[in-house]
């Protein structure tokens, strides 16, 4: 799976609780909830309401601006702008992860898992045919 930035799963967490509060959210609330300091928070909901994510409810806190069953996590990964995540505390391992109880991505892992057990089924060492052989690390036949 695709690792995705502590700023990212941290505007996810700020979301889920907007979503599951149903009214607004303030940052200190948001920041005794993840365990973060207010100034990580205030800078990702300015992306978050640029990109009409969020609303702000003046003195109240923030929250959905749409449906959450509208929002994509695309959408959320372009709002924050970090395409270069670090590394997942779980590695990418899923089956291997420790705190999969606890930890929001769960079935985002879960499904992006199950893709890739899917492509591997389904994909054939015929597809294969066009790669390029002379890539680093790539075996070649008869090198």
């Amino acid at each position: 799976m695709r690792e995705l930035s502590a700023a990212t799963v941290l505007a996810l967490h700020a979301l889920q609780a907007m979503m599951l509060k149903g009214t607004p959210v303030s940052i200190p609330e948001l920041a005794r909830s993840s365990g973060s300091a207010a100034a990580q928070i205030r800078p990702l909901l300015a992306k978050l309401q640029r990109e009409g994510l969020i609303q702000s409810r003046p003195g109240h806190g923030f929250l959905l601006a749409r449906s959450p069953g509208d929002i994509t996590l695309h959408e959320i990964i372009q709002a924050i702008g970090e395409s270069r995540p670090p590394a997942a505390p779980c590695g990418g391992d899923f089956d291997a992860c420790d705190s999969r109880a606890s930890c929001i991505l769960v079935p985002l892992c879960r499904k992006a898992e199950e893709g890739f057990r899917e492509t591997l089924r389904t994909f054939t060492l015929a597809e294969l045919r066009g790669a390029p052989l002379d890539l680093p690390n790539c075996v070649t036949p008869g090198r």
